[in-house]
């Protein structure tokens, strides 16, 4: 039996050719995605696209040959403990880049780091194992048992600065190709392994402690009476309004919303980003300069409203509420056997709405919607309308329509929730309340190949910008405002922006914050 540690190869290895091998190996077997996308956008076997791809080739290796010369640089122990982590993390990512289509720009990067892992367990496969151990543990082994004999600093440097110098005046040759390559920067630099997790990781930390940082209070502001007023704002998760048919859609997904009245469905409102923490922000935010100032919550807790947080899904930005309870506080006290859904988030909430002090009171239900990929364990057994579901963690073993059996029943159970939530409002006479339903982000189901959320917004299809918008108003709402939900004129589009002055309208909150052109019923 042959051991590697006796191979011909290792036996010659040197510091200098380990840097080689493990830039070249970097570069090519695990920049699978990179080099895909390249071949599907430009035509490589015309000498033209031969010239893109062979620039874009040499932009990866250049990195990686900076990466794992800088690495060596510390020393042997230095460079296996840091290659074997970035190997089995480029496994891990070529899995999810290649099954489906993911690019770990920043988005995507704060999307993976506010997964909680009861969610990033549902794309725990048997597929990714296999990568894992065939792309990831193997090659660990192999570059564990490697002895390199001491090249010397001063030639690994030369041999670096030798191939850089030769790659940059290529580059520089063959500068008809940066236009392309700058055209689609912000994608490459998503599939680049192992940059683009490294590069944006810390650039989405660097963001959120940018955006933690002195926020700005709004300007100061009064409730124009001390009327009871009751708004409950639900924000959906992952709903695409392409599968709603209060928007149209060929299934019936939203039959009891469909028969309620005082319903409206906002069209053509888009989400702001295409992942939940962006999207949260956006929501909660009085305009653009979000992480500057402070959100809608902390913004009418300070003016003195009871604001009340609850909560089956995670992502908010730094909020002070009246009170914060999460499922898991909420499941200890559920007795009505509704208990691993988000009608959890209901529980008992008619109770604390009867028993505020104050009769101005916001409540923002956040819900876990229609997240995937195991759409089929969003909802109850007894909402299974459409089937066959999709029951799989890898979705590649599902058709799309079981794919999107299983998203359709989750609408249906959204449906069901939202009127849930309204019978609540119901069950409080002659008071003045409102309810707010707005998903976060939509969704793919397999269109041109495509699964899941957090594409990059410029690239993006609609599916996974175009979202719900969808109101109730109580009888005693709407006779105050004079407002005719038959002949209700809507605008041309929606945004996330329009909540934050929505709820201040709805609560005829005076404030230089107010912006009236924003407010959904002015």
């Amino acid at each position: 039996m042959i051991k590697i540690s006796d191979t011909a190869l290792i036996k010659r290895m040197t510091e200098r050719k380990l840097i080689l091998l493990s830039t070249f190996i970097t570069s090519v077997f695990y920049n699978i995605a990179f080099f895909t996308f390249i071949a599907e956008n430009v035509s490589i076997w015309t000498w033209g696209g031969f010239l893109i791809f062979l620039s874009a080739s040499t932009i990866v290796f250049l990195f990686n040959l900076w990466l794992f010369s800088f690495l060596m640089m510390f020393g042997l122990p230095i460079f296996k403990l840091v290659g074997v982590l970035i190997t089995l993390i480029n496994a891990i990512a070529i899995h999810y880049m290649t099954n489906f289509n993911v690019i770990l720009d920043r988005s995507m990067m704060g999307n993976i780091f506010n997964t909680r892992f009861s969610e990033a367990s549902e794309l725990i496969t048997l597929k990714l194992f296999l990568y894992l151990l065939l792309l990831g543990v193997l090659p660990s082994y192999i570059l564990c048992k490697v002895k390199a004999k001491k090249t010397g600093r001063i030639n690994v440097f030369a041999t670096t600065f030798a191939i850089s110098a030769f790659s940059v005046m290529f580059l520089y040759l063959n500068s008809s190709s940066w236009l392309w390559i700058d055209k689609y920067a912000k994608i490459l630099g998503g599939k680049i392994l192992p940059w683009s997790y490294m590069i944006n990781s810390v650039r989405y930390y660097s963001a959120i402690s940018v955006s933690i940082e002195d926020q700005e209070k709004l300007s100061d502001g009064e409730f124009s009476d001390n009327q009871k007023m009751i708004f409950i704002l639900i924000i959906g998760e992952t709903a695409r309004a392409k599968n709603f048919s209060l928007y149209g859609y060929n299934r019936i997904t939203n039959p009891l919303l469909e028969s309620k009245r005082n319903v409206l469905a906002l069209n053509n409102a888009k989400s702001c980003t295409t992942y939940t923490t962006g999207s949260l922000a956006c929501i909660l935010s009085a305009n653009e300069a979000i992480g500057n100032t402070e959100v809608l919550p902390t913004y009418l807790t300070r003016h003195g409203a009871n604001v009340l947080w609850r909560t089956n899904n995670w992502g908010e930005p730094p909020i002070k509420v009246s009170s914060y309870v999460d499922a898991t506080e909420l499941a200890n006290s559920c007795t009505n056997g509704k208990c691993e859904s988000d009608e959890i988030l209901l529980s008992n909430l008619s109770n604390a709405i009867h028993s505020s002090e104050k009769n101005k009171i916001l409540i923002v239900l956040h819900t876990k919607g229609s997240h995937g990929p195991s759409y089929y364990s969003r909802y109850p057994e007894g909402f299974e309308t459409f089937t066959p579901v999709c029951k799989y963690e890898d979705i590649s073993k599902c058709t799309q329509q079981e794919l999107v059996n299983a998203y359709d029943n989750t609408i249906i159970y959204t449906d069901y929730f939202i009127s849930k939530t309204i019978e609540v409002l119901e069950s409080i006479p002659d008071t003045q309340s409102m309810m707010m339903y707005i998903s976060d982000h939509g969704e793919s189901l397999g269109e041109h190949g495509l699964y899941l959320h957090g594409t990059p917004y410029t690239i993006a299809p609609d599916v996974q910008k175009n979202i719900p918008f969808i109101v109730w108003m109580s009888d005693k709402f709407i006779q105050k405002r004079n407002i005719d939900t038959s002949t209700f004129i809507q605008s041309q589009t929606y945004d996330q922006f329009n909540v934050f002055h929505s709820v201040l309208g709805a609560f005829e909150f005076k404030s230089e914050a107010y912006d009236s052109t924003k407010d959904i019923l002015k």
